[in-house]
């Protein structure tokens, strides 16, 4: 029988109460875990500073997209691998571009979009895992 986890957000209250909390395969846990990392600060849980990434305190950044980039990139590669131990043969990828989109009928805005690639392989089961994801930046946002 294939492992069960609990989905986010974690509802402790119904746990507690010993009621059914959803759950979900390992692929989707992942995910999850995966976007959880990303959208937090560096060190916002008072439990483990090293947890999140560098996206929100670069996200007003001066520097040249390819820095900018890089040390996005190397930030989310970094700390996946240490708080993500369900894969293995991990590939980060990060692109960024001007993605206009459409305000109102007459208006349309252009932002800065990331767009994040993760491949790997679930350890337990060497499946292969894709996740991508497209964040927009200045200020943080997702779709």
């Amino acid at each position: 029988m294939p492992l069960r986890y609990y989905t986010l957000p974690l509802r402790l209250d119904i746990v507690l109460k010993k009621q059914q909390h959803g759950t979900c395969a390992v692929q989707e846990s992942i995910a999850q875990h995966l976007f959880l990392i990303l959208t937090t600060h560096c060190a916002e849980s008072r439990f483990d500073a090293s947890f999140g990434c560098s996206i929100w305190s670069e996200d007003f950044s001066n520097q040249t997209h390819v820095h900018w980039k890089e040390a996005v990139q190397d930030s989310m590669t970094e700390s996946i691998r240490r708080h993500e131990k369900r894969l293995s043969g991990l590939r980060v990828k990060v692109d960024l571009d001007d993605f206009e989109m459409a305000v109102s009928k007459t208006s349309r805005r252009v932002k800065r979009r990331l767009s994040v690639r993760i491949d790997g392989a679930v350890t337990s089961t060497n499946e292969p895992f894709r996740f991508f994801k497209h964040l927009f930046v200045s200020p943080l946002s997702y779709e």
